[in-house]
């Protein structure tokens, strides 16, 4: 029964996909960018350029075909990159069973940590630099990942992790595949590597840590906790709204990014009380694989900044740390996309009022999704001290800007963005 709705929804997700082009026609159309089609051909525009993994394999117990890929691959000595609650929930043994045959011998370092440390990223360093690997397989959520895109990349790469701010991976990586346990950063789809040097957050992004083969298997999301369930949803909702809000969008960014918002709305609070609602996780994988490829190409704006500044000091995980700020952040981009939050307005079944009301009553009900979920709508409510706040904006103007936020910002800006996200008022 499943696998036949699988099937039915991969034919539905095609065909939206080859309608692309005529919603990126027709959104020009609409918004007078220009006046008659030969125009539009004639015309030269801003170009929307998309990073893309090699080869995405999505679908219920895609896992499956694990022998089948080492076999084309060529490959029988892989590293899988995982942590150890992976390693304790029976996912990994799932794995190893699909990839079983042929002579394959899997070695496996479950060193991840949650949150990933350069020191964490220098261990996995040295792990895969000792061993006679031929692959690296990224088993878990986005730390998982991350930690699995170091260690390909830093295989014949020389040096530290920390060299490689100030110069570029030179040498090739290892051939890498990405597996998500968890349906949120939808890490497998970018080339973004994410970690923390003495409790302040950075990041690579470039576009050699895009995995040959990002897998996406529904059925290895169904034992994630409930917490885990909302953090990583939102995370999803965020990288697609956020995206609607930078300078790098597009009509290409916007039509993946609203449909991954759709999917996320329709049924996140499904997958978090009924954990075993294949469907429901079967649409919130597609929703975060979906974000992923947007985030990679219309990165992250205000919430992420804002969110780095908290989740070290209060030991938040990053989906929540993000979520908290976001309707905030959408209120304070509203004046540049009142078009956008109309449409996910439209999702929520709002549709009465001006395009304005509309969109103020779409931030409303993105708040309320929120605490739904049991996270923070606040940050009174999370513990934040009222006089910290100047310090809060400080490190987000100083540590974390984002020139490419639609809107502009500036420290007494920010200062009051955060009184906001104290209050929690939407002004």
């Amino acid at each position: 029964m499943v696998k036949n709705r699988a099937r039915l929804d991969e034919k539905a997700i095609s065909k939206y996909l080859n309608s692309i082009a005529q919603y990126f026609l027709e959104v020009m159309l609409e918004r007078r960018l220009f006046v008659c089609q030969e125009e539009f051909y004639n015309a030269e525009t801003t170009s929307a350029s998309f990073d893309f993994v090699k080869r995405l394999l999505f679908g219920i117990n895609v896992h499956k075909q694990m022998n089948e890929i080492l076999s084309t691959m060529k490959t029988t000595k892989p590293l899988i990159v995982t942590d150890k609650g992976i390693v304790q929930s029976g996912i990994l043994d799932k794995i190893k069973i699909a990839m079983e045959g042929d002579g394959v011998s899997a070695t496996v370092w479950d060193g991840v940590v949650t949150e990933p440390t350069v020191e964490s990223m220098d261990a996995v360093k040295e792990f895969v630099r000792e061993g006679d690997f031929e692959l690296v397989i990224g088993l878990g959520g986005g730390s998982s990942m991350d930690t699995a895109k170091m260690a390909a990349l830093m295989k014949y790469n020389p040096g530290n992790t920390m060299d490689y701010f100030e110069k570029k991976f030179e040498k090739p990586r290892l051939p890498l595949i990405l597996i998500p346990t968890t349906s949120g950063t939808g890490a497998e789809m970018t080339g973004g590597i994410v970690f923390s040097v003495a409790k302040e957050k950075r990041w690579y992004s470039d576009s050699k840590a895009l995995p040959d083969i990002a897998l996406v298997d529904p059925v290895l999301t169904v034992t994630m906790p409930t917490r885990v369930t909302a953090h990583t949803g939102l995370d999803a909702l965020g990288h697609a709204v956020e995206a609607l809000m930078t300078i790098y969008a597009s009509p290409l960014s916007d039509a993946f990014a609203y449909t991954s918002i759709k999917w996320v709305i329709d049924y996140l609070e499904r997958a978090y009380h009924q954990g075993k609602d294949v469907t429901a996780r079967y649409y919130m994988s597609l929703a975060a694989t979906t974000a992923g490829l947007v985030n990679q190409n219309a990165p992250a704006t205000l919430p992420h900044s804002v969110g780095y500044t908290l989740s070290h000091r209060y030991n938040l995980p990053h989906g929540a740390s993000c979520a908290i700020p976001l309707p905030y952040c959408m209120r304070y981009n509203l004046s540049m996309c009142v078009d956008k939050f109309a449409v996910i307005g439209g999702y929520f079944g709002i549709t009465y009022g001006s395009k304005r009301e509309i969109a103020l009553k779409t931030i409303e009900a993105i708040r309320r999704l929120i605490a739904d979920l049991d996270v923070p709508i606040s940050l009174k409510e999370l513990g934040v001290p009222r006089e910290q706040l100047r310090t809060l904006a400080k490190e987000f103007i100083v540590k974390y800007p984002r020139p490419y936020n639609i809107c502009k910002i500036d420290i007494l800006k920010a200062e009051k963005l955060y009184r906001y996200i104290w209050e929690g008022t939407i002004w």
